[in-house]
């Protein structure tokens, strides 16, 4: 770097006071390519030496148990991916990429060569070719990393469209649908259902607690945001039943095409034995997901029930097609005791 700057200032002289201050702020410009190359390893050796973590210890513990940071190492997923072929350019760009402000938002990410056990990291969401750190207004300062105010952490549709918007990987293309849908059309954003809001000190260096995006992503891992993407509401009349399901989603329901949700009816006698029960399956295989808040009414042939008899109608989340029948998570449930 030195003889940059000596070399520079030599020709400085010979343009006069103008020529010179031009050259030594072209110099200075260089100075500062260099030293944005190297800050952004700097901030990926920060990160392994946890310096994330002990800034922003309680930002750190929300991410730390979410679906994101164990994006590369979560078994589901490494079992699902060797079974793809050419899995370093269909499936591992989005579990362990290079920071997406780098390689451009919107963009296919690019699969990192190094910390990919950190999955979706901290560095992949916030951090720019300049090696700063990139967040919402009322970021707390730091010692460590230039902040930026960016605007797109307000709306952060297109963000997060980064790696569940790409039309060429449906397995995680839930923007799409988002976005066709009337979510889209007011201040709803992919953070309002998957990062609710919650108050905390933002790092170590914050003197009161603000108002702040939870990481943690709940998603199809989550009991609670699965119980409120859906509702259902039974009826019986002349032995039929009729369930009329309703998405609650923003967008299409089951989220990933490995993802089924089974609606099943039962027929139960009055003391409980179970005479009749009937499944349908809602997947991307049969091609039957449901569209951001749609309501369908499915019809079921009960007519074989009597006085006492109690219908059961039952919502099921089957997270991937191996996950077997008690390990199904129940979404929603109504029963209804014929008179």
């Amino acid at each position: 770097m030195k003889p940059k700057i000596i070399h520079w200032s030599i020709i400085g002289v010979g343009l006069g006071l103008f020529g010179g201050v031009l050259v030594i702020l072209t110099a200075n410009l260089a100075l500062r390519a260099e030293d944005d190359v190297s800050r952004v390893p700097k901030m990926f050796q920060g990160f392994q030496d946890g310096k994330c973590k002990s800034c922003h210890p309680a930002i750190w513990r929300e991410w730390e148990d979410s679906m994101h940071a164990k994006a590369w190492v979560d078994e589901i997923y490494q079992a699902a991916a060797k079974q793809v072929v050419d899995r370093e350019t269909k499936c591992d760009q989005c579990h362990a990429p290079q920071p997406i402000l780098i390689t451009g938002l919107g963009k296919m990410p690019k699969l990192r060569d190094k910390q990919r056990e950190a999955g979706v990291s901290c560095l992949v969401c916030h951090l720019d070719a300049h090696g700063a750190m990139n967040g919402p207004p009322a970021s707390a300062e730091t010692y460590f990393h230039a902040n930026v105010t960016n605007p797109i952490y307000t709306e952060p549709t297109v963000l997060c469209g980064t790696c569940h918007g790409q039309q060429s990987v449906p397995e995680h293309d839930q923007v799409s649908s988002f976005l066709n849908g009337k979510f889209a059309e007011g201040d709803t954003s992919c953070a309002t259902c998957h990062m609710p809001v919650v108050k905390r000190l933002q790092s170590t260096t914050s003197h009161e607690s603000i108002k702040g995006r939870k990481h943690t992503w709940r998603g199809s891992r989550s009991v609670a945001q699965l119980k409120s993407a859906a509702t259902l509401q039974l009826e019986y009349t002349d032995g039929k039943a009729d369930v009329r399901l309703r998405s609650k989603t923003g967008h299409i329901l089951p989220g990933g095409t490995l993802r089924t949700i089974v609606l099943e009816v039962t027929l139960l006698a009055s003391d409980g034995t179970e005479l009749q029960r009937q499944q349908i399956s809602i997947s991307a295989e049969n091609g039957n997901r449901l569209l951001p808040e749609e309501n369908r009414t499915y019809a079921f042939n009960i007519a074989s029930a009597t006085t006492g008899n109690t219908i059961k109608a039952r919502l099921m989340y089957q997270l991937t097609p191996k996950t077997p029948e008690p390990a199904w998570i129940l979404m929603a449930e109504k029963t209804h005791l014929i008179p």
